[in-house]
């Protein structure tokens, strides 16, 4: 007889936060009414040795919008995005809705991760050709407007299960797409160390940038007869700020952390000269772990250099 393991099992939120070979231990932060509703499956699949798929609830659209949830669903959406290697937006071409809620997840999860971001238009073969070009643009504009930069998200447009198409006008393309879309699923676990590397260095350029805005906050605050008045100021004068920083230490203004988010944190601290004092060696030995350190680890590990080509 087969393992019974083989079958898979089930286990519940809360348990899933105390297993100490899973990564889920911090997901106690958003409390019981998320963790009742959380469920682990774990079933013995060779793809899954090395990928573990996280499905999120339906996004709310019309007046289920009005009914909150139990628990803060863009902030817990938030922490599996900013763990993940890719991201998948599943939209269905024969109902597109952009709720608010989705616009709203969005906003709190393109943060640093706009680049593992892609949508999936499912059930295209469900409209006919004049639709599909209209549904297709209609879901470009709306993401145009969700993603400020440039970049276009990557849209995958198909057909996504085993059953015959219902209009074959775009059966090619359906074919291209869902091939390439299986092909960046499956090389995930190959890339799984770029990755690592590239989140990294992430952190590691954001860690710099708020170690120079703290310091320039503190100074700014040193010596103010009135701490709370010249606090309140320099919260709502924000992006100056930034600008000012951003000069004085030459950062990107990618880099820079999102202004209402850091406003927001702001507004919960007391006394900004607490902050630490910022140490031109820190920041020397930041950037040499950036410009230095790392590529020497990183050198013909990738497969870009003569030796490895």
């Amino acid at each position: 007889p087969k393992d019974s393991n083989s079958f898979g099992k089930t286990i519940k939120g809360n348990s899933l936060t105390v297993i100490p070979e899973l990564p889920f231990a911090t997901l106690s932060q958003f409390g019981s009414s998320f963790l009742n509703n959380f469920v682990g499956s774990i079933t013995d699949a060779p793809l899954l040795k090395s990928v573990t798929l996280v499905d999120t609830p339906g996004v709310l659209s019309g007046e289920k919008q009005r009914l909150n949830r139990s628990y803060d669903f863009a902030k817990t959406t938030k922490w599996f995005a900013d763990r993940s290697d890719l991201i998948l937006l599943l939209f269905d071409a024969d109902k597109l809705d952009i709720s608010d809620e989705l616009k709203e997840v969005v906003s709190t999860i393109r943060m640093h991760n706009n680049d593992k971001i892609r949508c999936i238009l499912n059930k295209a073969d469900g409209v006919s050709r004049e639709q599909l070009v209209r549904v297709y643009g209609s879901l470009m504009w709306s993401m145009g407007k969700l993603f400020p930069n440039p970049e276009v998200v990557r849209v995958y447009t198909g057909s996504f299960w085993d059953e015959p198409l219902v209009h074959d006008d775009f059966e090619e393309m359906f074919q291209s797409d869902e091939s390439l879309l299986l092909r960046e699923l499956t090389s995930l676990p190959d890339c799984a160390a770029e990755r690592k590397v590239n989140a990294m260095v992430q952190r590691i350029r954001l860690v710099k940038v708020y170690i120079c805005l703290l310091d320039h906050l503190r100074r700014k605050s040193r010596g103010a007869i009135r701490k709370e008045r010249t606090q309140r100021r320099l919260i709502s004068n924000l992006e100056e700020v930034f600008e000012e920083v951003q000069i004085k230490y030459n950062l990107p203004k990618g880099d820079m952390p999102n202004i209402e988010e850091f406003s927001s944190r702001l507004e919960e601290i007391e006394n900004f000269s607490t902050f630490p004092k910022v140490s031109r060696q820190l920041l020397s030995e930041i950037d040499e772990l950036i410009i230095q350190t790392i590529p020497a680890i990183m050198e013909g590990s990738v497969g870009v250099t003569n030796e490895k080509l």
